[in-house]
């Protein structure tokens, strides 16, 4: 793969975006470092404030990753060895590694060929004695069919986690993503829209019960306020460092805006794509926030290098389902068992989509993809 250099026109912009904000994460961090508060501090709690806040949640536990987030919101569920967990073939491994890592068996159900989310009408016929929740993920900041998910979930007694690492401020209905469930879980990466300086994650939740514990696998066992070497649980230790939640908390100030920014390039790529039929497209009662814009592209490969050639750096989000990926040969999935998900890892191409990308950078991209068309 080309180094970072070579392309003039990135998928992600992370540089320029703290370049921007230098002087003020700067300055945070000289507190951080004044105060000796690396590992726990101020930023710490104001930003889970300020994200609970965001997503129309009680509560929120800010922590080290995303997949740190899956991790303990599963623990904090109650879900446990034996358990299984439904979800999606069509994600990150983190996800079902996660269900794993728990003691679970990811259970998979393929995805609907329109917005690749779960297919929410071939969920109950996979449930069985042994299934203890839902994770459902919300692709490309799509949100899933929640409704039906809540409906399932209160059909089965199931707990509904919401997977939200591509979806930060994405609606259903209006209602922010990761408020719908028992748990949303967040990846704060820094290629995601809101990213800290390195690895970080949150989760949030209306369950103060549910909160609490996750703060405790988050923490050692340990209930706060009480003594830190009392444990109640054998726990982990996960919670973000304060300086990470420092940035974070300046970033949540331009969150809205970036969003908005991201909006305005997905419907200018639809717009330019249109007559093409490779519009992304979404359900007309949701707001998606948008991680990453994304075409299905038949040869893709030959397509992708095409554009590398020309200084336009592409992503695949994600080439191989999870069904197939060599961790999970013990569930004896087979391949054409998910035909949806199997096409989408075949198809799926993303785009330059991040809130510093500029209009002509925009049309060079657009009057580039029109002119490959035809030639792959």
């Amino acid at each position: 793969m080309n180094s970072h250099s070579t392309f003039s026109i990135h998928m992600f912009e992370v540089a320029k975006q703290h370049e921007a904000l230098k002087s003020e994460i700067l300055n945070a961090w000289q507190y951080c470092l004044e105060t000796s508060q690396l590992t726990s501090g101020e930023h710490t709690v104001q930003f889970e404030r300020a994200f609970a806040e965001f997503i129309h949640t009680k509560y929120a536990v800010a922590v080290r990753s995303g997949t740190a987030s899956l991790i303990i919101a599963l623990k904090a569920a109650g879900v446990a060895v034996g358990d299984e967990v439904i979800t999606t073939p069509a994600t990150f491994t983190a996800t079902a590694d996660a269900i794993v890592l728990v003691g679970a068996t990811p259970v998979f159900v393929d995805v609907e060929p329109k917005y690749f989310t779960i297919d929410t009408t071939k969920i109950e016929e996979k449930i069985t004695s042994k299934t203890k929740a839902i994770l459902a993920v919300h692709l490309y900041g799509v949100p899933c069919k929640l409704d039906s998910l809540v409906n399932i979930c209160q059909k089965f007694n199931l707990k509904l986690i919401e997977d939200c690492s591509h979806a930060h401020g994405s609606l259903y209905r209006g209602k922010p993503v990761g408020s719908f469930g028992l748990a949303g879980c967040f990846s704060l990466y820094p290629s995601k829209t809101l990213g800290a300086a390195g690895n970080a994650g949150i989760i949030t939740s209306n369950d103060q019960q549910f909160i609490e514990r996750a703060r405790m696998y988050a923490h050692h066992g340990i209930i706060p306020g009480k003594s830190k070497y009392e444990h109640y649980l054998s726990g982990y230790n996960e919670l973000i460092d304060n300086v990470q939640a420092a940035v974070l908390l300046i970033k949540m100030e331009h969150l809205t805006e970036w969003i908005k920014k991201k909006k305005e390039i997905v419907n200018f790529y639809n717009t330019e794509f249109k007559h093409l039929g490779l519009q992304m497209s979404w359900p007309q009662y949701t707001d998606p926030s948008f991680y990453v814009y994304s075409l299905q592209v038949k040869n893709r490969d030959d397509f992708q290098k095409r554009m590398v050639d020309h200084g336009v750096e592409t992503g695949v989000y994600y080439p191989i389902a999870l069904h197939l990926q060599p961790t999970f040969n013990y569930l004896k999935y087979k391949k054409g068992e998910f035909p949806v998900t199997e096409k989408w890892a075949d198809e799926t191409l993303s785009l330059p989509c991040h809130p510093f990308i500029t209009q002509s950078e925009l049309s060079m991209i657009s009057d580039l993809l029109r002119e490959l068309i035809g030639l792959v």
